[in-house]
């Protein structure tokens, strides 16, 4: 309830202040751009209406926020102060950087005898509009910076407020990064349509343009990210799920790009080299543009990788510092299969065309096959790149292979394809039917002998790739039974329960069930207990023992150094907050059973179906726009 609330109020706040601030930036643009006298009476009732509605909403809503987070610690501190405040502060200096860039682009732009409405950005703007917005937004920011300030000088928990100021660091680094490459990117882009632009208007602008965007993005980049850096070293900030997302994003997002762009430099190349009339200046600028783009694209790639390399050897846990590469090995995988698979599927259809098609030599098909060769070359070295060191630790002896073969990466990449190739296959196998069955009932079809050539030829790829990849996974089971057998008949398990109860019986067929492997022993407490201890690696007591243990018991357990594992049960007076008593049996067994493993162990019920539902979505839709990425440069490569 109390949430709502608070939404509430701190919504209509943030809404209020920027209806109230752009009413006043409209009203002063209006009046100075009328030459200080008296605006329309339109424009003067918008404006007013913005101020008079928007300031008391703004004042009461406020007000309110404010003085309950002096009165209660629980406001003061949550997350929800901490995104408006950061928001708002986005929300007000976000336009006074846009505005800067506007004024220093416009500036340059007619500085170079160019008409102004050539700027990127503000072409229709003058200085006084860019001043005034600049002003009024700035002084909302230093007010709402200067709270913020005072909420985390008195903050006694900076748990939450430290969450948010990450992320809006990390957004401002995004924001001004993608500034700076687009502006190089239009620098470079220029100098590659240099001879054919130079001596008239047309083009200039693009230098122009590009250089205000490097101005204005490369000192706010080279701010905040010094900031995010110079934080990394804070308690509070080491160690950032959020910082390392970012690393992977930019590190990945530069792979693409930079592979997809080679890919149409190399498809422009070989068309040359195989005899398609292109001028050197034409060259020169088909190369441009895709050249533009990879260069910016590579330095950040570059910087980024070494920082994300850097962020992963920093970590002294040797199995997650493994993972981490692991996940990014595995995403590099995938998009050079996809492209290899797509590049090897073109070339097979090229050979097949010029075998049994009939058709002459010319644009068409040279294009295919620059196309084709294009492709892998891009994508055939990053998959065999990093798949065979993926692979080669799969194999490897030890815990490390243990962990690699048993990871939740290794096992989606695996699956991912093989469900991609099934349904690729299937898909090819009813095309090849449909087109014998056509052909048998239609004997006017033309291609026939062409198409089922193609769909054949597709089948048999994806059955290739289907086969590889499943002896793989098939690999990696046999490998992980053994290991993991061998590890289970290591893990003697004592169930101690009390005479009578029936306790034990159920959970130790629970364990059988769930890993057969592991020796169970079961001892009565009124029989005793074991005087060797050493022999046994986990004993598994019910609660009402745990919590009230006779003394020989209590006595044996303080001398016990392995793991204990305690069963929830009904107990007078107790009470297990977040617990199903109804499994304990089953939660039990699954927790000797990761204990047996190596593995770190996971409480049942820890995460609700809903947090499973959005990280299953979450991991599609990031695999979703990596591949809208790869689609994107492929499509651009085979035109």
């Amino acid at each position: 309830m109390r949430s709502i609330r608070r939404l509430y109020f701190y919504l209509v706040t943030l809404i209020s202040v920027e209806v109230v601030l752009w009413g006043l930036i409209n009203l002063l643009r209006t009046i100075f751009s009328s030459g200080l006298t008296f605006p329309g009476a339109d424009t003067l009732a918008q404006a007013l209406a913005l101020i008079f509605v928007g300031v008391p909403i703004f004042a009461v809503h406020w007000l309110w926020a404010q003085r309950v987070s002096a009165r209660d610690p629980e406001e003061h501190s949550a997350s929800l102060r901490a995104v408006f405040l950061f928001g708002i502060l986005l929300m007000t200096l976000v336009p006074v950087i846009q505005n800067i860039l506007a004024l220093i682009n416009r500036t340059l732009v007619v500085s170079a005898g160019i008409d102004s409405y050539r700027a990127f950005i503000g072409g229709a703007q003058t200085w006084v509009d860019n001043v005034i917005a600049i002003a009024l937004n700035l002084l909302a920011a230093a007010y709402f910076f200067n709270v913020q300030q005072t909420d985390w000088a008195t903050l006694t928990d900076h748990e939450n407020s430290a969450g948010v100021r990450r992320l809006y660091r990390y957004i401002w680094v995004l924001y001004s990064l993608l500034m700076a490459v687009f502006g190089v990117q239009q620098v470079l882009s220029f100098l590659f349509h240099l001879p054919t632009d130079i001596l008239g208007d047309p083009g200039r602008e693009v230098l122009i343009n590009g250089l205000a965007l490097i101005l204005v993005g490369a000192p706010v980049w080279v701010y905040t990210w010094n900031l995010c850096q110079k934080a990394n070293s804070e308690p509070e900030e080491s160690g950032s799920a959020l910082r390392m997302g970012v690393l992977y994003l930019l590190a990945l997002a530069g792979v693409i790009v930079v592979l997809s762009t080679a890919g149409i430099v190399i498809n422009v190349l070989l068309r040359r080299a195989l005899g398609e009339m292109i001028e050197w200046r034409e060259l020169i600028s088909q190369i441009g543009t895709p050249i533009s783009v990879g260069v910016p694209l590579a330095t950040m790639w570059a910087y980024y990788g070494t920082w994300l390399w850097r962020e992963i050897a920093s970590i002294n846990d040797a199995t997650r510092r493994a993972a981490l590469k692991r996940f990014y090995y595995y995403i590099l995988s995938l998009i050079g299969l996809v492209a290899t698979f797509t590049g090897i599927a073109m070339l097979v259809s090229f050979i097949i065309e010029i075998l049994i098609g009939n058709t002459l030599w010319g644009d068409v098909l040279r294009s295919r096959l620059s196309g084709a060769i294009a492709t892998l070359l891009a994508a055939l070295p990053l998959w065999i790149a990093t798949w065979r060191p993926m692979q080669a630790e799969s194999l490897a002896a030890g815990d490390l292979g243990d962990h690699a073969r048993r990871s939740l990466v290794r096992r989606a990449y695996l699956y991912l394809i093989i469900f991609g190739t099934v349904i690729g296959g299937m898909a090819s196998a009813i095309f090849l039917v449909y087109t014998i069955l056509f052909g048998f009932l239609d004997h006017r079809s033309e291609s026939f002998t062409l198409d089922v050539s193609n769909g054949l030829q597709l089948l048999i790829l994806f059955a290739a790739f289907l086969i590889y990849h499943w002896s793989a996974l098939r690999q990696d089971g046999s490998h992980a039974a053994d290991a993991l057998a061998a590890r289970q008949e290591r893990f003697a398990v004592l169930v101690v329960e009390s005479e009578g109860t029936g306790f034990a019986t159920p959970l130790a067929n629970a364990i059988k069930r769930t890993s057969p492997s592991i020796p169970v022993a079961i001892q009565t407490i009124e029989q005793g207990l074991p005087e060797e201890a050493g022999v046994i690696q986990a004993i598994v007591l019910p609660a009402k023992l745990a919590l009230n243990p006779p003394e020989a018991l209590r006595l044996w357990l303080q001398r016990y150094e392995g793991h204990k594992v305690i069963v929830p049960g009904e107990v007078t007076g107790w009470y297990w907050p977040g617990v199903a008593q109804k499994n304990g049996a089953g939660a039990a067994a699954q927790i000797v059973r990761q204990l047996a493993e190596g593995q770190e162990v996971r409480m049942a019920g820890g995460n609700s179906t809903w947090q499973l539902v959005a990280y299953v979505f979450a991991v599609l839709f990031g695999i979703q726009l990596l591949f809208l990425l790869l689609s994107l440069g492929i499509s651009l490569i085979v035109n």
